[in-house]
């Protein structure tokens, strides 16, 4: 997940509602300090919030959008591409694509301009939706795609399988029932009173170690250069990656 303001939502955003992903359907600006977002939640009614543009909130579908430069390599006396040694280069400022297709790499040949499309998708599960002790991590939609999991306040730590999130919330249980409870007056560690979930220490907000599955999705095209965004130079925002992306599929 990202965090984005919300004067930089855009319609078809789906963002953190609560703890429940909603889709941006309309936004209205009412003044200098109020937005009016409407969202959709799959299930339930459709509603409006309102937010100051400079609030922020988590973005749980990323659009990405970067280009691969394919090159290959050189011969430094002869000039000549030397026919089995390739490489590709990954760049996501739209200025550095064009700087490196117009100034290149004295022993280097440009043979092909790649875009890269990647969707983050980040959805919060309870533990009963993970899969089963021993089962593995049902597959993407595509090949090439990955699934796993990851706890939604505890960083970007991947855990592949169900069992890896219930090791890791075990985990962290016996640390918070080991160390996180008060000491008598002999100093010995006392039980704590409230659960991991409730603890400061091992939490900074009431849904940190809820697990989450992330999709990420990545596909690529060719293009030539006169393909890439015009009258802007540098990483696409979220909106402009998530139109590129939604006019390339259509």
């Amino acid at each position: 997940m990202r965090q984005i303001e919300v004067r930089d939502l855009y319609e078809g955003a789906v963002i953190l509602d609560g703890f429940r992903p909603a889709t941006v359907t309309a936004l209205e600006t009412r003044s200098a300090y109020t937005m009016a977002v409407r969202l959709h939640s799959t299930g339930q009614d459709a509603r409006t919030a309102l937010y100051s543009p400079a609030d922020t909130v988590l973005l749980c579908v990323v659009p990405v959008v970067a280009w691969r430069v394919h090159h290959k390599y050189r011969d430094r006396s002869t000039g000549e591409a030397k026919g089995g040694t390739h490489s590709s280069s990954r760049l996501s400022p739209v200025d550095a694509v064009r700087r490196y297709w117009a100034y290149g790499v004295d022993h280097q040949t440009v043979v092909r301009l790649e875009e890269e499309h990647t969707v983050v998708t980040s959805t919060p599960v309870t533990l009963d939706q993970l899969p089963g002790e021993g089962q593995p991590t049902p597959q993407a939609a595509e090949m090439g795609d990955r699934r796993f999991y990851r706890l939604h306040g505890r960083g970007p730590v991947v855990l592949r399988t169900g069992d890896d999130v219930r090791q890791r919330l075990a985990t962290i249980a016996e640390i918070h029932d080991r160390e996180h409870g008060k000491r008598d007056e002999r100093g010995n560690r006392l039980a704590p009173t409230h659960p991991a979930r409730r603890c400061s220490r091992c939490v900074f907000g009431p849904n940190d170690l809820e697990p989450v599955e992330v999709v990420i999705t990545r596909r690529y095209r060719d293009i030539d250069l006169s393909d890439l965004p015009q009258e802007w130079d540098y990483e696409l925002s979220p909106a402009m990656a998530h139109a590129r992306i939604t006019a390339a599929s259509q």
